[in-house]
């Protein structure tokens, strides 16, 4: 095995790391059979619609919120849910609000019950899928840049594990660079050590990935969901939802569920993921 000298250590033990663990799962499966219990998305789906099947609260809200803070200050919202916002645009989106502690957040992911698949191409990651107030789905790299861009940059990552125990971490600078990078990751000022190492910063600087728009290591066709894939990645957002949570075996040679290396490992998939945005 030959190792670039250019590499840093963190990718040297990434790359035998991801290689090891894809020894492992090869040899402990000893075929290609999918396992038990995991929901069958497979194949990359169709264009769908960005939003499908929720409601809006403020839909028969003539007033043009440019976002969840004007909702919020409206007095008139209290509910999380999905609301119509402008950002400064002509046209409107549709993004998940929460309000606790009297503080506007915006949810971009979330992966709690396994009803969407996050097997979709690059056009489906730029413009959204699945429900978010339901509790599967994506809102959208070009709607999550223009967030970033109105200084919502805070991001709050919450996991469950299989015995309902909860892990809250927070970066202080999330970003987006522009389409044409294929809106690569600026993520650092972790804030949450004192909770779990930092997983997310290994993909910092790296361009968002799909299975038709791959990196440059072909980690997004092993490890099927989009993502900015670094050779390959400490943690997976956009993992296979396995319903069963806890140990899993892969159908590929790449472990793909819900991971978080330092928490319990590449084969340990989690009950729940979710990713939020807030200015502060």
């Amino acid at each position: 095995m030959i190792i670039p000298t250019r590499w840093s250590l963190q990718m040297v033990r990434q790359f035998l790391c991801m290689s090891l663990c894809a020894l492992v799962v090869v040899g402990a499966r000893g075929g290609s059979k999918r396992p038990a219990g995991s929901v069958e998305f497979e194949q990359p789906t169709a264009d769908v619609e960005p939003v499908s099947d929720v409601t809006v609260l403020n839909d028969a809200d003539f007033t043009k919120y440019q976002d969840c803070d004007e909702i919020l200050a409206s007095g008139s919202y209290k509910e999380a849910g999905a609301y119509r916002i402008y950002l400064n645009q002509s046209e409107p989106i549709v993004v998940f609000c929460s309000f606790e502690s009297g503080v506007a957040s915006y949810g971009i992911l979330v992966q709690k019950f396994g009803t969407v698949s996050f097997v979709q191409n690059f056009y489906n990651y730029e413009r959204g899928f699945g429900n978010i107030a339901a509790g599967d789905g994506w809102l959208g790299l070009a709607n999550i840049k223009a967030l970033t861009d109105k200084g919502y940059n805070t991001l709050t990552v919450t996991m469950q594990d299989c015995n309902h125990n909860v892990k809250t971490i927070v970066y202080r600078h999330f970003s987006l660079g522009p389409a044409s990078s294929r809106y690569t990751l600026y993520i650092n000022s972790y804030a949450s050590g004192n909770v779990l190492p930092d997983d997310f910063s290994f993909n910092n600087g790296m361009p968002f990935a799909t299975i038709d728009a791959p990196d440059a290591h072909s980690c997004a066709l092993s490890m099927r969901g989009g993502w900015w894939y670094n050779y390959c990645t400490y943690t997976l957002p956009t993992g296979r939802y396995y319903p069963q949570c806890g140990s899993y075996t892969p159908p590929g040679s790449m472990y793909d569920g819900l991971f978080y290396r330092d928490w319990y490992g590449f084969g340990y998939s989690l009950k729940y993921f979710s990713m939020t945005l807030s200015s502060f």
